[in-house]
Formats: C-alpha cells, sequence, structure tokens
C-alpha cells in the first residue's frame, strides 16, 4: 500500500512539473516571437538559435510526455486537455506581450507551430488559438464521458457497489458497436454470478470487471460491465 501511495506522489509530481514545462515552452514560444531573428538561405530554408523557435516543438514534446504521464487520472480526456493546455498558455504569452508593450494587437508576425504558417497579425493569432482551447476542450469534455461510461466512475464511489474480475460469455450483437453477453463473476462472497448485460464489441478483446450492487449482485439493471483503461505508463 506504502508503495502505491508513493507512486502516486512521484506521478503527481511529475505531472506538475511537466505542466510547468509545456506552459512556459508555448508562453514563451508566443512573447518571444515577434524578436525572433530568422536566418534564411538562398533555398528557402530558415533556421534560428533562440529558445523561442524551437519552443513550440518542445512544447509538443512536453504536451505528449504529460499527457501519457497524465492518462492515468484523465483517461481519454487527456488529448484535448493537451491540446486546450497549449493553446492557452500561448494565448497567455500573447496578453503579456501585449501588456508589456512588444506588440500591438495590429502587429503582424509570424508563429511557428513545427512549420511556419505565415505571417498574421497579434489578434487573429489570439482567435486561433482561442478557437483551438475551445476544440480542445470539447474533445476533453468527450473523451470524459466516455472513459466515465466505460469505467463507471461515479458509481464506484457508491459504498454499496463493488467490482469483481469478470467472464463475459455468449455473444449477440445489438448493434454496430454493441451486443448481449452473459457477465459471470464471483461476488466478495465467492458465490458465483451470472448476470445479462449489454456491452461494447471492445469489451470482448479486454479483460473487464464486473461492477455489482452487494444487495443484488444478481440485478442486471444495477450490473455494469467495467473496461479498465489501459496502462500506457507505469510507475510501480
Amino acid at each position: 500500500m506504502r508503495h502505491r501511495v508513493y507512486a502516486h506522489v512521484m506521478r503527481a509530481i511529475a505531472c506538475a512539473l511537466m505542466t510547468w514545462q509545456v506552459w512556459t515552452m508555448w508562453y514563451i514560444a508566443s512573447h518571444e516571437a515577434v524578436g525572433v531573428k530568422w536566418s534564411c538561405d538562398l533555398a528557402g530554408g530558415c533556421a534560428s538559435d533562440q529558445l523561442a523557435s524551437m519552443s513550440p516543438m518542445l512544447g509538443i514534446a512536453f504536451a505528449v510526455a504529460l499527457g501519457l504521464l497524465g492518462a492515468r487520472y484523465l483517461h481519454r480526456a487527456a488529448p484535448g486537455a493537451m491540446i486546450a493546455l497549449c493553446a492557452v498558455a500561448a494565448a497567455a504569452g500573447w496578453y503579456d506581450a501585449l501588456a508589456e508593450g512588444l506588440v500591438e494587437r495590429d502587429t503582424v508576425t509570424s508563429f511557428h507551430i513545427l512549420f511556419p504558417f505565415g505571417d498574421f497579425s497579434v489578434s487573429t493569432w489570439l482567435t486561433f488559438l482561442w478557437s483551438v482551447a475551445g476544440a480542445g476542450c470539447l474533445a476533453a469534455w468527450w473523451g470524459a464521458a466516455v472513459s466515465l461510461r466505460r469505467t463507471a466512475g461515479l458509481r464506484r464511489f457508491s459504498r454499496r457497489c463493488r467490482t469483481a474480475d469478470a467472464v463475459l460469455e455468449g455473444w449477440r450483437s445489438v448493434g454496430r458497436k454493441y451486443g448481449e453477453v452473459t457477465v459471470v463473476f464471483d461476488d466478495e462472497d465467492g458465490v458465483r454470478h451470472e448476470v445479462p448485460a449489454v456491452v461494447e464489441r471492445v469489451a470482448l478483446k479486454r479483460d473487464v470487471l464486473a461492477l455489482y450492487d452487494t444487495d443484488r449482485p444478481d440485478d442486471p439493471d444495477r450490473t455494469r460491465v467495467v473496461i479498465p483503461r489501459r496502462k500506457l505508463l507505469r510507475l510501480t
């Protein structure tokens, strides 16, 4: 138990540090964008040795690492949350640059994200970034809803509910993605139960859990099939 708590604490600290790195890289990318000096050759290639020119690429790399680390807590909301975090950090950099007088809203500048998108005004970049942030938030909400449904996240907080390793037997399709099965599991007293349920097809290829009501373990209306998330990174 102590080892698991230590692992969770270490993961949380790593997530906090990585969040700071993601924020810093995208903040610098926009805040210092107007001051980046590019050296271009005759072939049309441009490069710069300033940190702001490389910040977007570093920010993307750190965001991917943070998404993998934070997937344990965010589940399917992680990609959308990372997109929103990057966009908001970049927008914050522009706003601070405006407040410090480094740029004006109609200042035209380039902002490289893996490759040059072109030269646009600061107000255009802010509109773009807030649109990306909004899309990221929507993706995060959708991912969270899917994860909560698959893992029965809310019902698992109930004191009356328990989980047990389960086996799915039989399959009768009731749609393109769903089918009827029999969930076989042993409750906490070792009593075996066979309960009908409707599950997603993906559950057939995964290890699943049965979430049941301790007072009525044979009730199909109170029994859910939980599909645990796949662990991408494990610090235990």
